[in-house]
């Protein structure tokens, strides 16, 4: 199945919204250097078209087009975090509730 928000996994449905994106951050970090490197290019080729297209537009019309881009950013790049970040959820997640009991 793919996800395209982490409230839709079922590990992170007891956390908060900012305890999961801590916990996506955490599960990225845990990514072997190579799978990092091939998440950072499926994003790019995610993004290089949509904005490779902006440069055929010109003027004042180009100013709402990045507002909107802007906002797409993170539908467009989360999915692909998460899918990469799967594997390395339940680590992530041990690891963030080590560091709340320790810092609690």
């Amino acid at each position: 199945m793919f996800v395209w928000k982490l409230s839709q996994i079922v590990s992170l449905a007891t956390f908060k919204t900012r305890e999961r994106q801590q916990i996506l951050a955490l599960a990225i970090d845990a990514l072997p250097p190579m799978q990092k490197v091939l998440l950072r290019i499926a994003k790019l080729c995610v993004l290089v078209p949509f904005f490779v297209s902006f440069a055929y537009i010109e003027g004042w019309k180009l100013i709402p087009l990045l507002l909107i881009a802007g906002l797409l950013y993170p539908l467009l790049t989360s999915p692909i975090e998460i899918c990469f970040a799967k594997p390395h959820l339940m680590h992530a997640i041990r690891n963030f509730q080590e560091n709340k009991t320790t810092q609690a």
